[in-house]
């Protein structure tokens, strides 16, 4: 019997490259307990086939439970925001564009069907 080691998959941090957008298919989230309490990883797959997982932070979870699964997306941390959230800190933020004409086949998304609307300019309150 042969032994194959097993390696650590680290997770990617977003607030490593600020301003750099990524492509890659929303694969979905799961929430794990680390040493400084739950925290959110999301696990996305480049077009190669390649799998990585990202660190949540308050803004990415936000956008990504309203992401349904398998769809393509570009994602860029912006930095953080200008005012202090209530903790006295400054929040992470990012900005999140998903393709509706490009879905990963294969992969299944447990939340409600999405309606996309079609006419984006009719339901804007402005």
């Amino acid at each position: 019997m042969a032994f194959k080691e097993q390696k650590s998959t680290e997770a990617l941090k977003l607030t490593d490259y600020p301003n750099k957008p990524f492509e890659a298919y929303f694969l979905g989230s799961k929430e794990v307990q680390t040493k400084f309490g739950e925290q959110w990883l999301h696990e996305f797959e480049m077009p190669d086939g390649k799998k990585f997982q990202v660190w949540g932070f308050t803004a990415l979870n936000r956008l990504l439970e309203q992401t349904p699964k398998g769809y393509y997306c570009k994602v860029t941390y912006t930095g953080k925001s200008k005012e202090k959230n209530k903790y006295g800190n400054q929040s992470h933020t990012c900005t999140l564009f998903f393709d509706e004409d490009k879905k990963k086949e294969g992969v299944v998304d447990d939340a409600p069907d999405v309606v996309f609307n079609q006419d984006n300019n009719q339901d804007l309150p402005f």
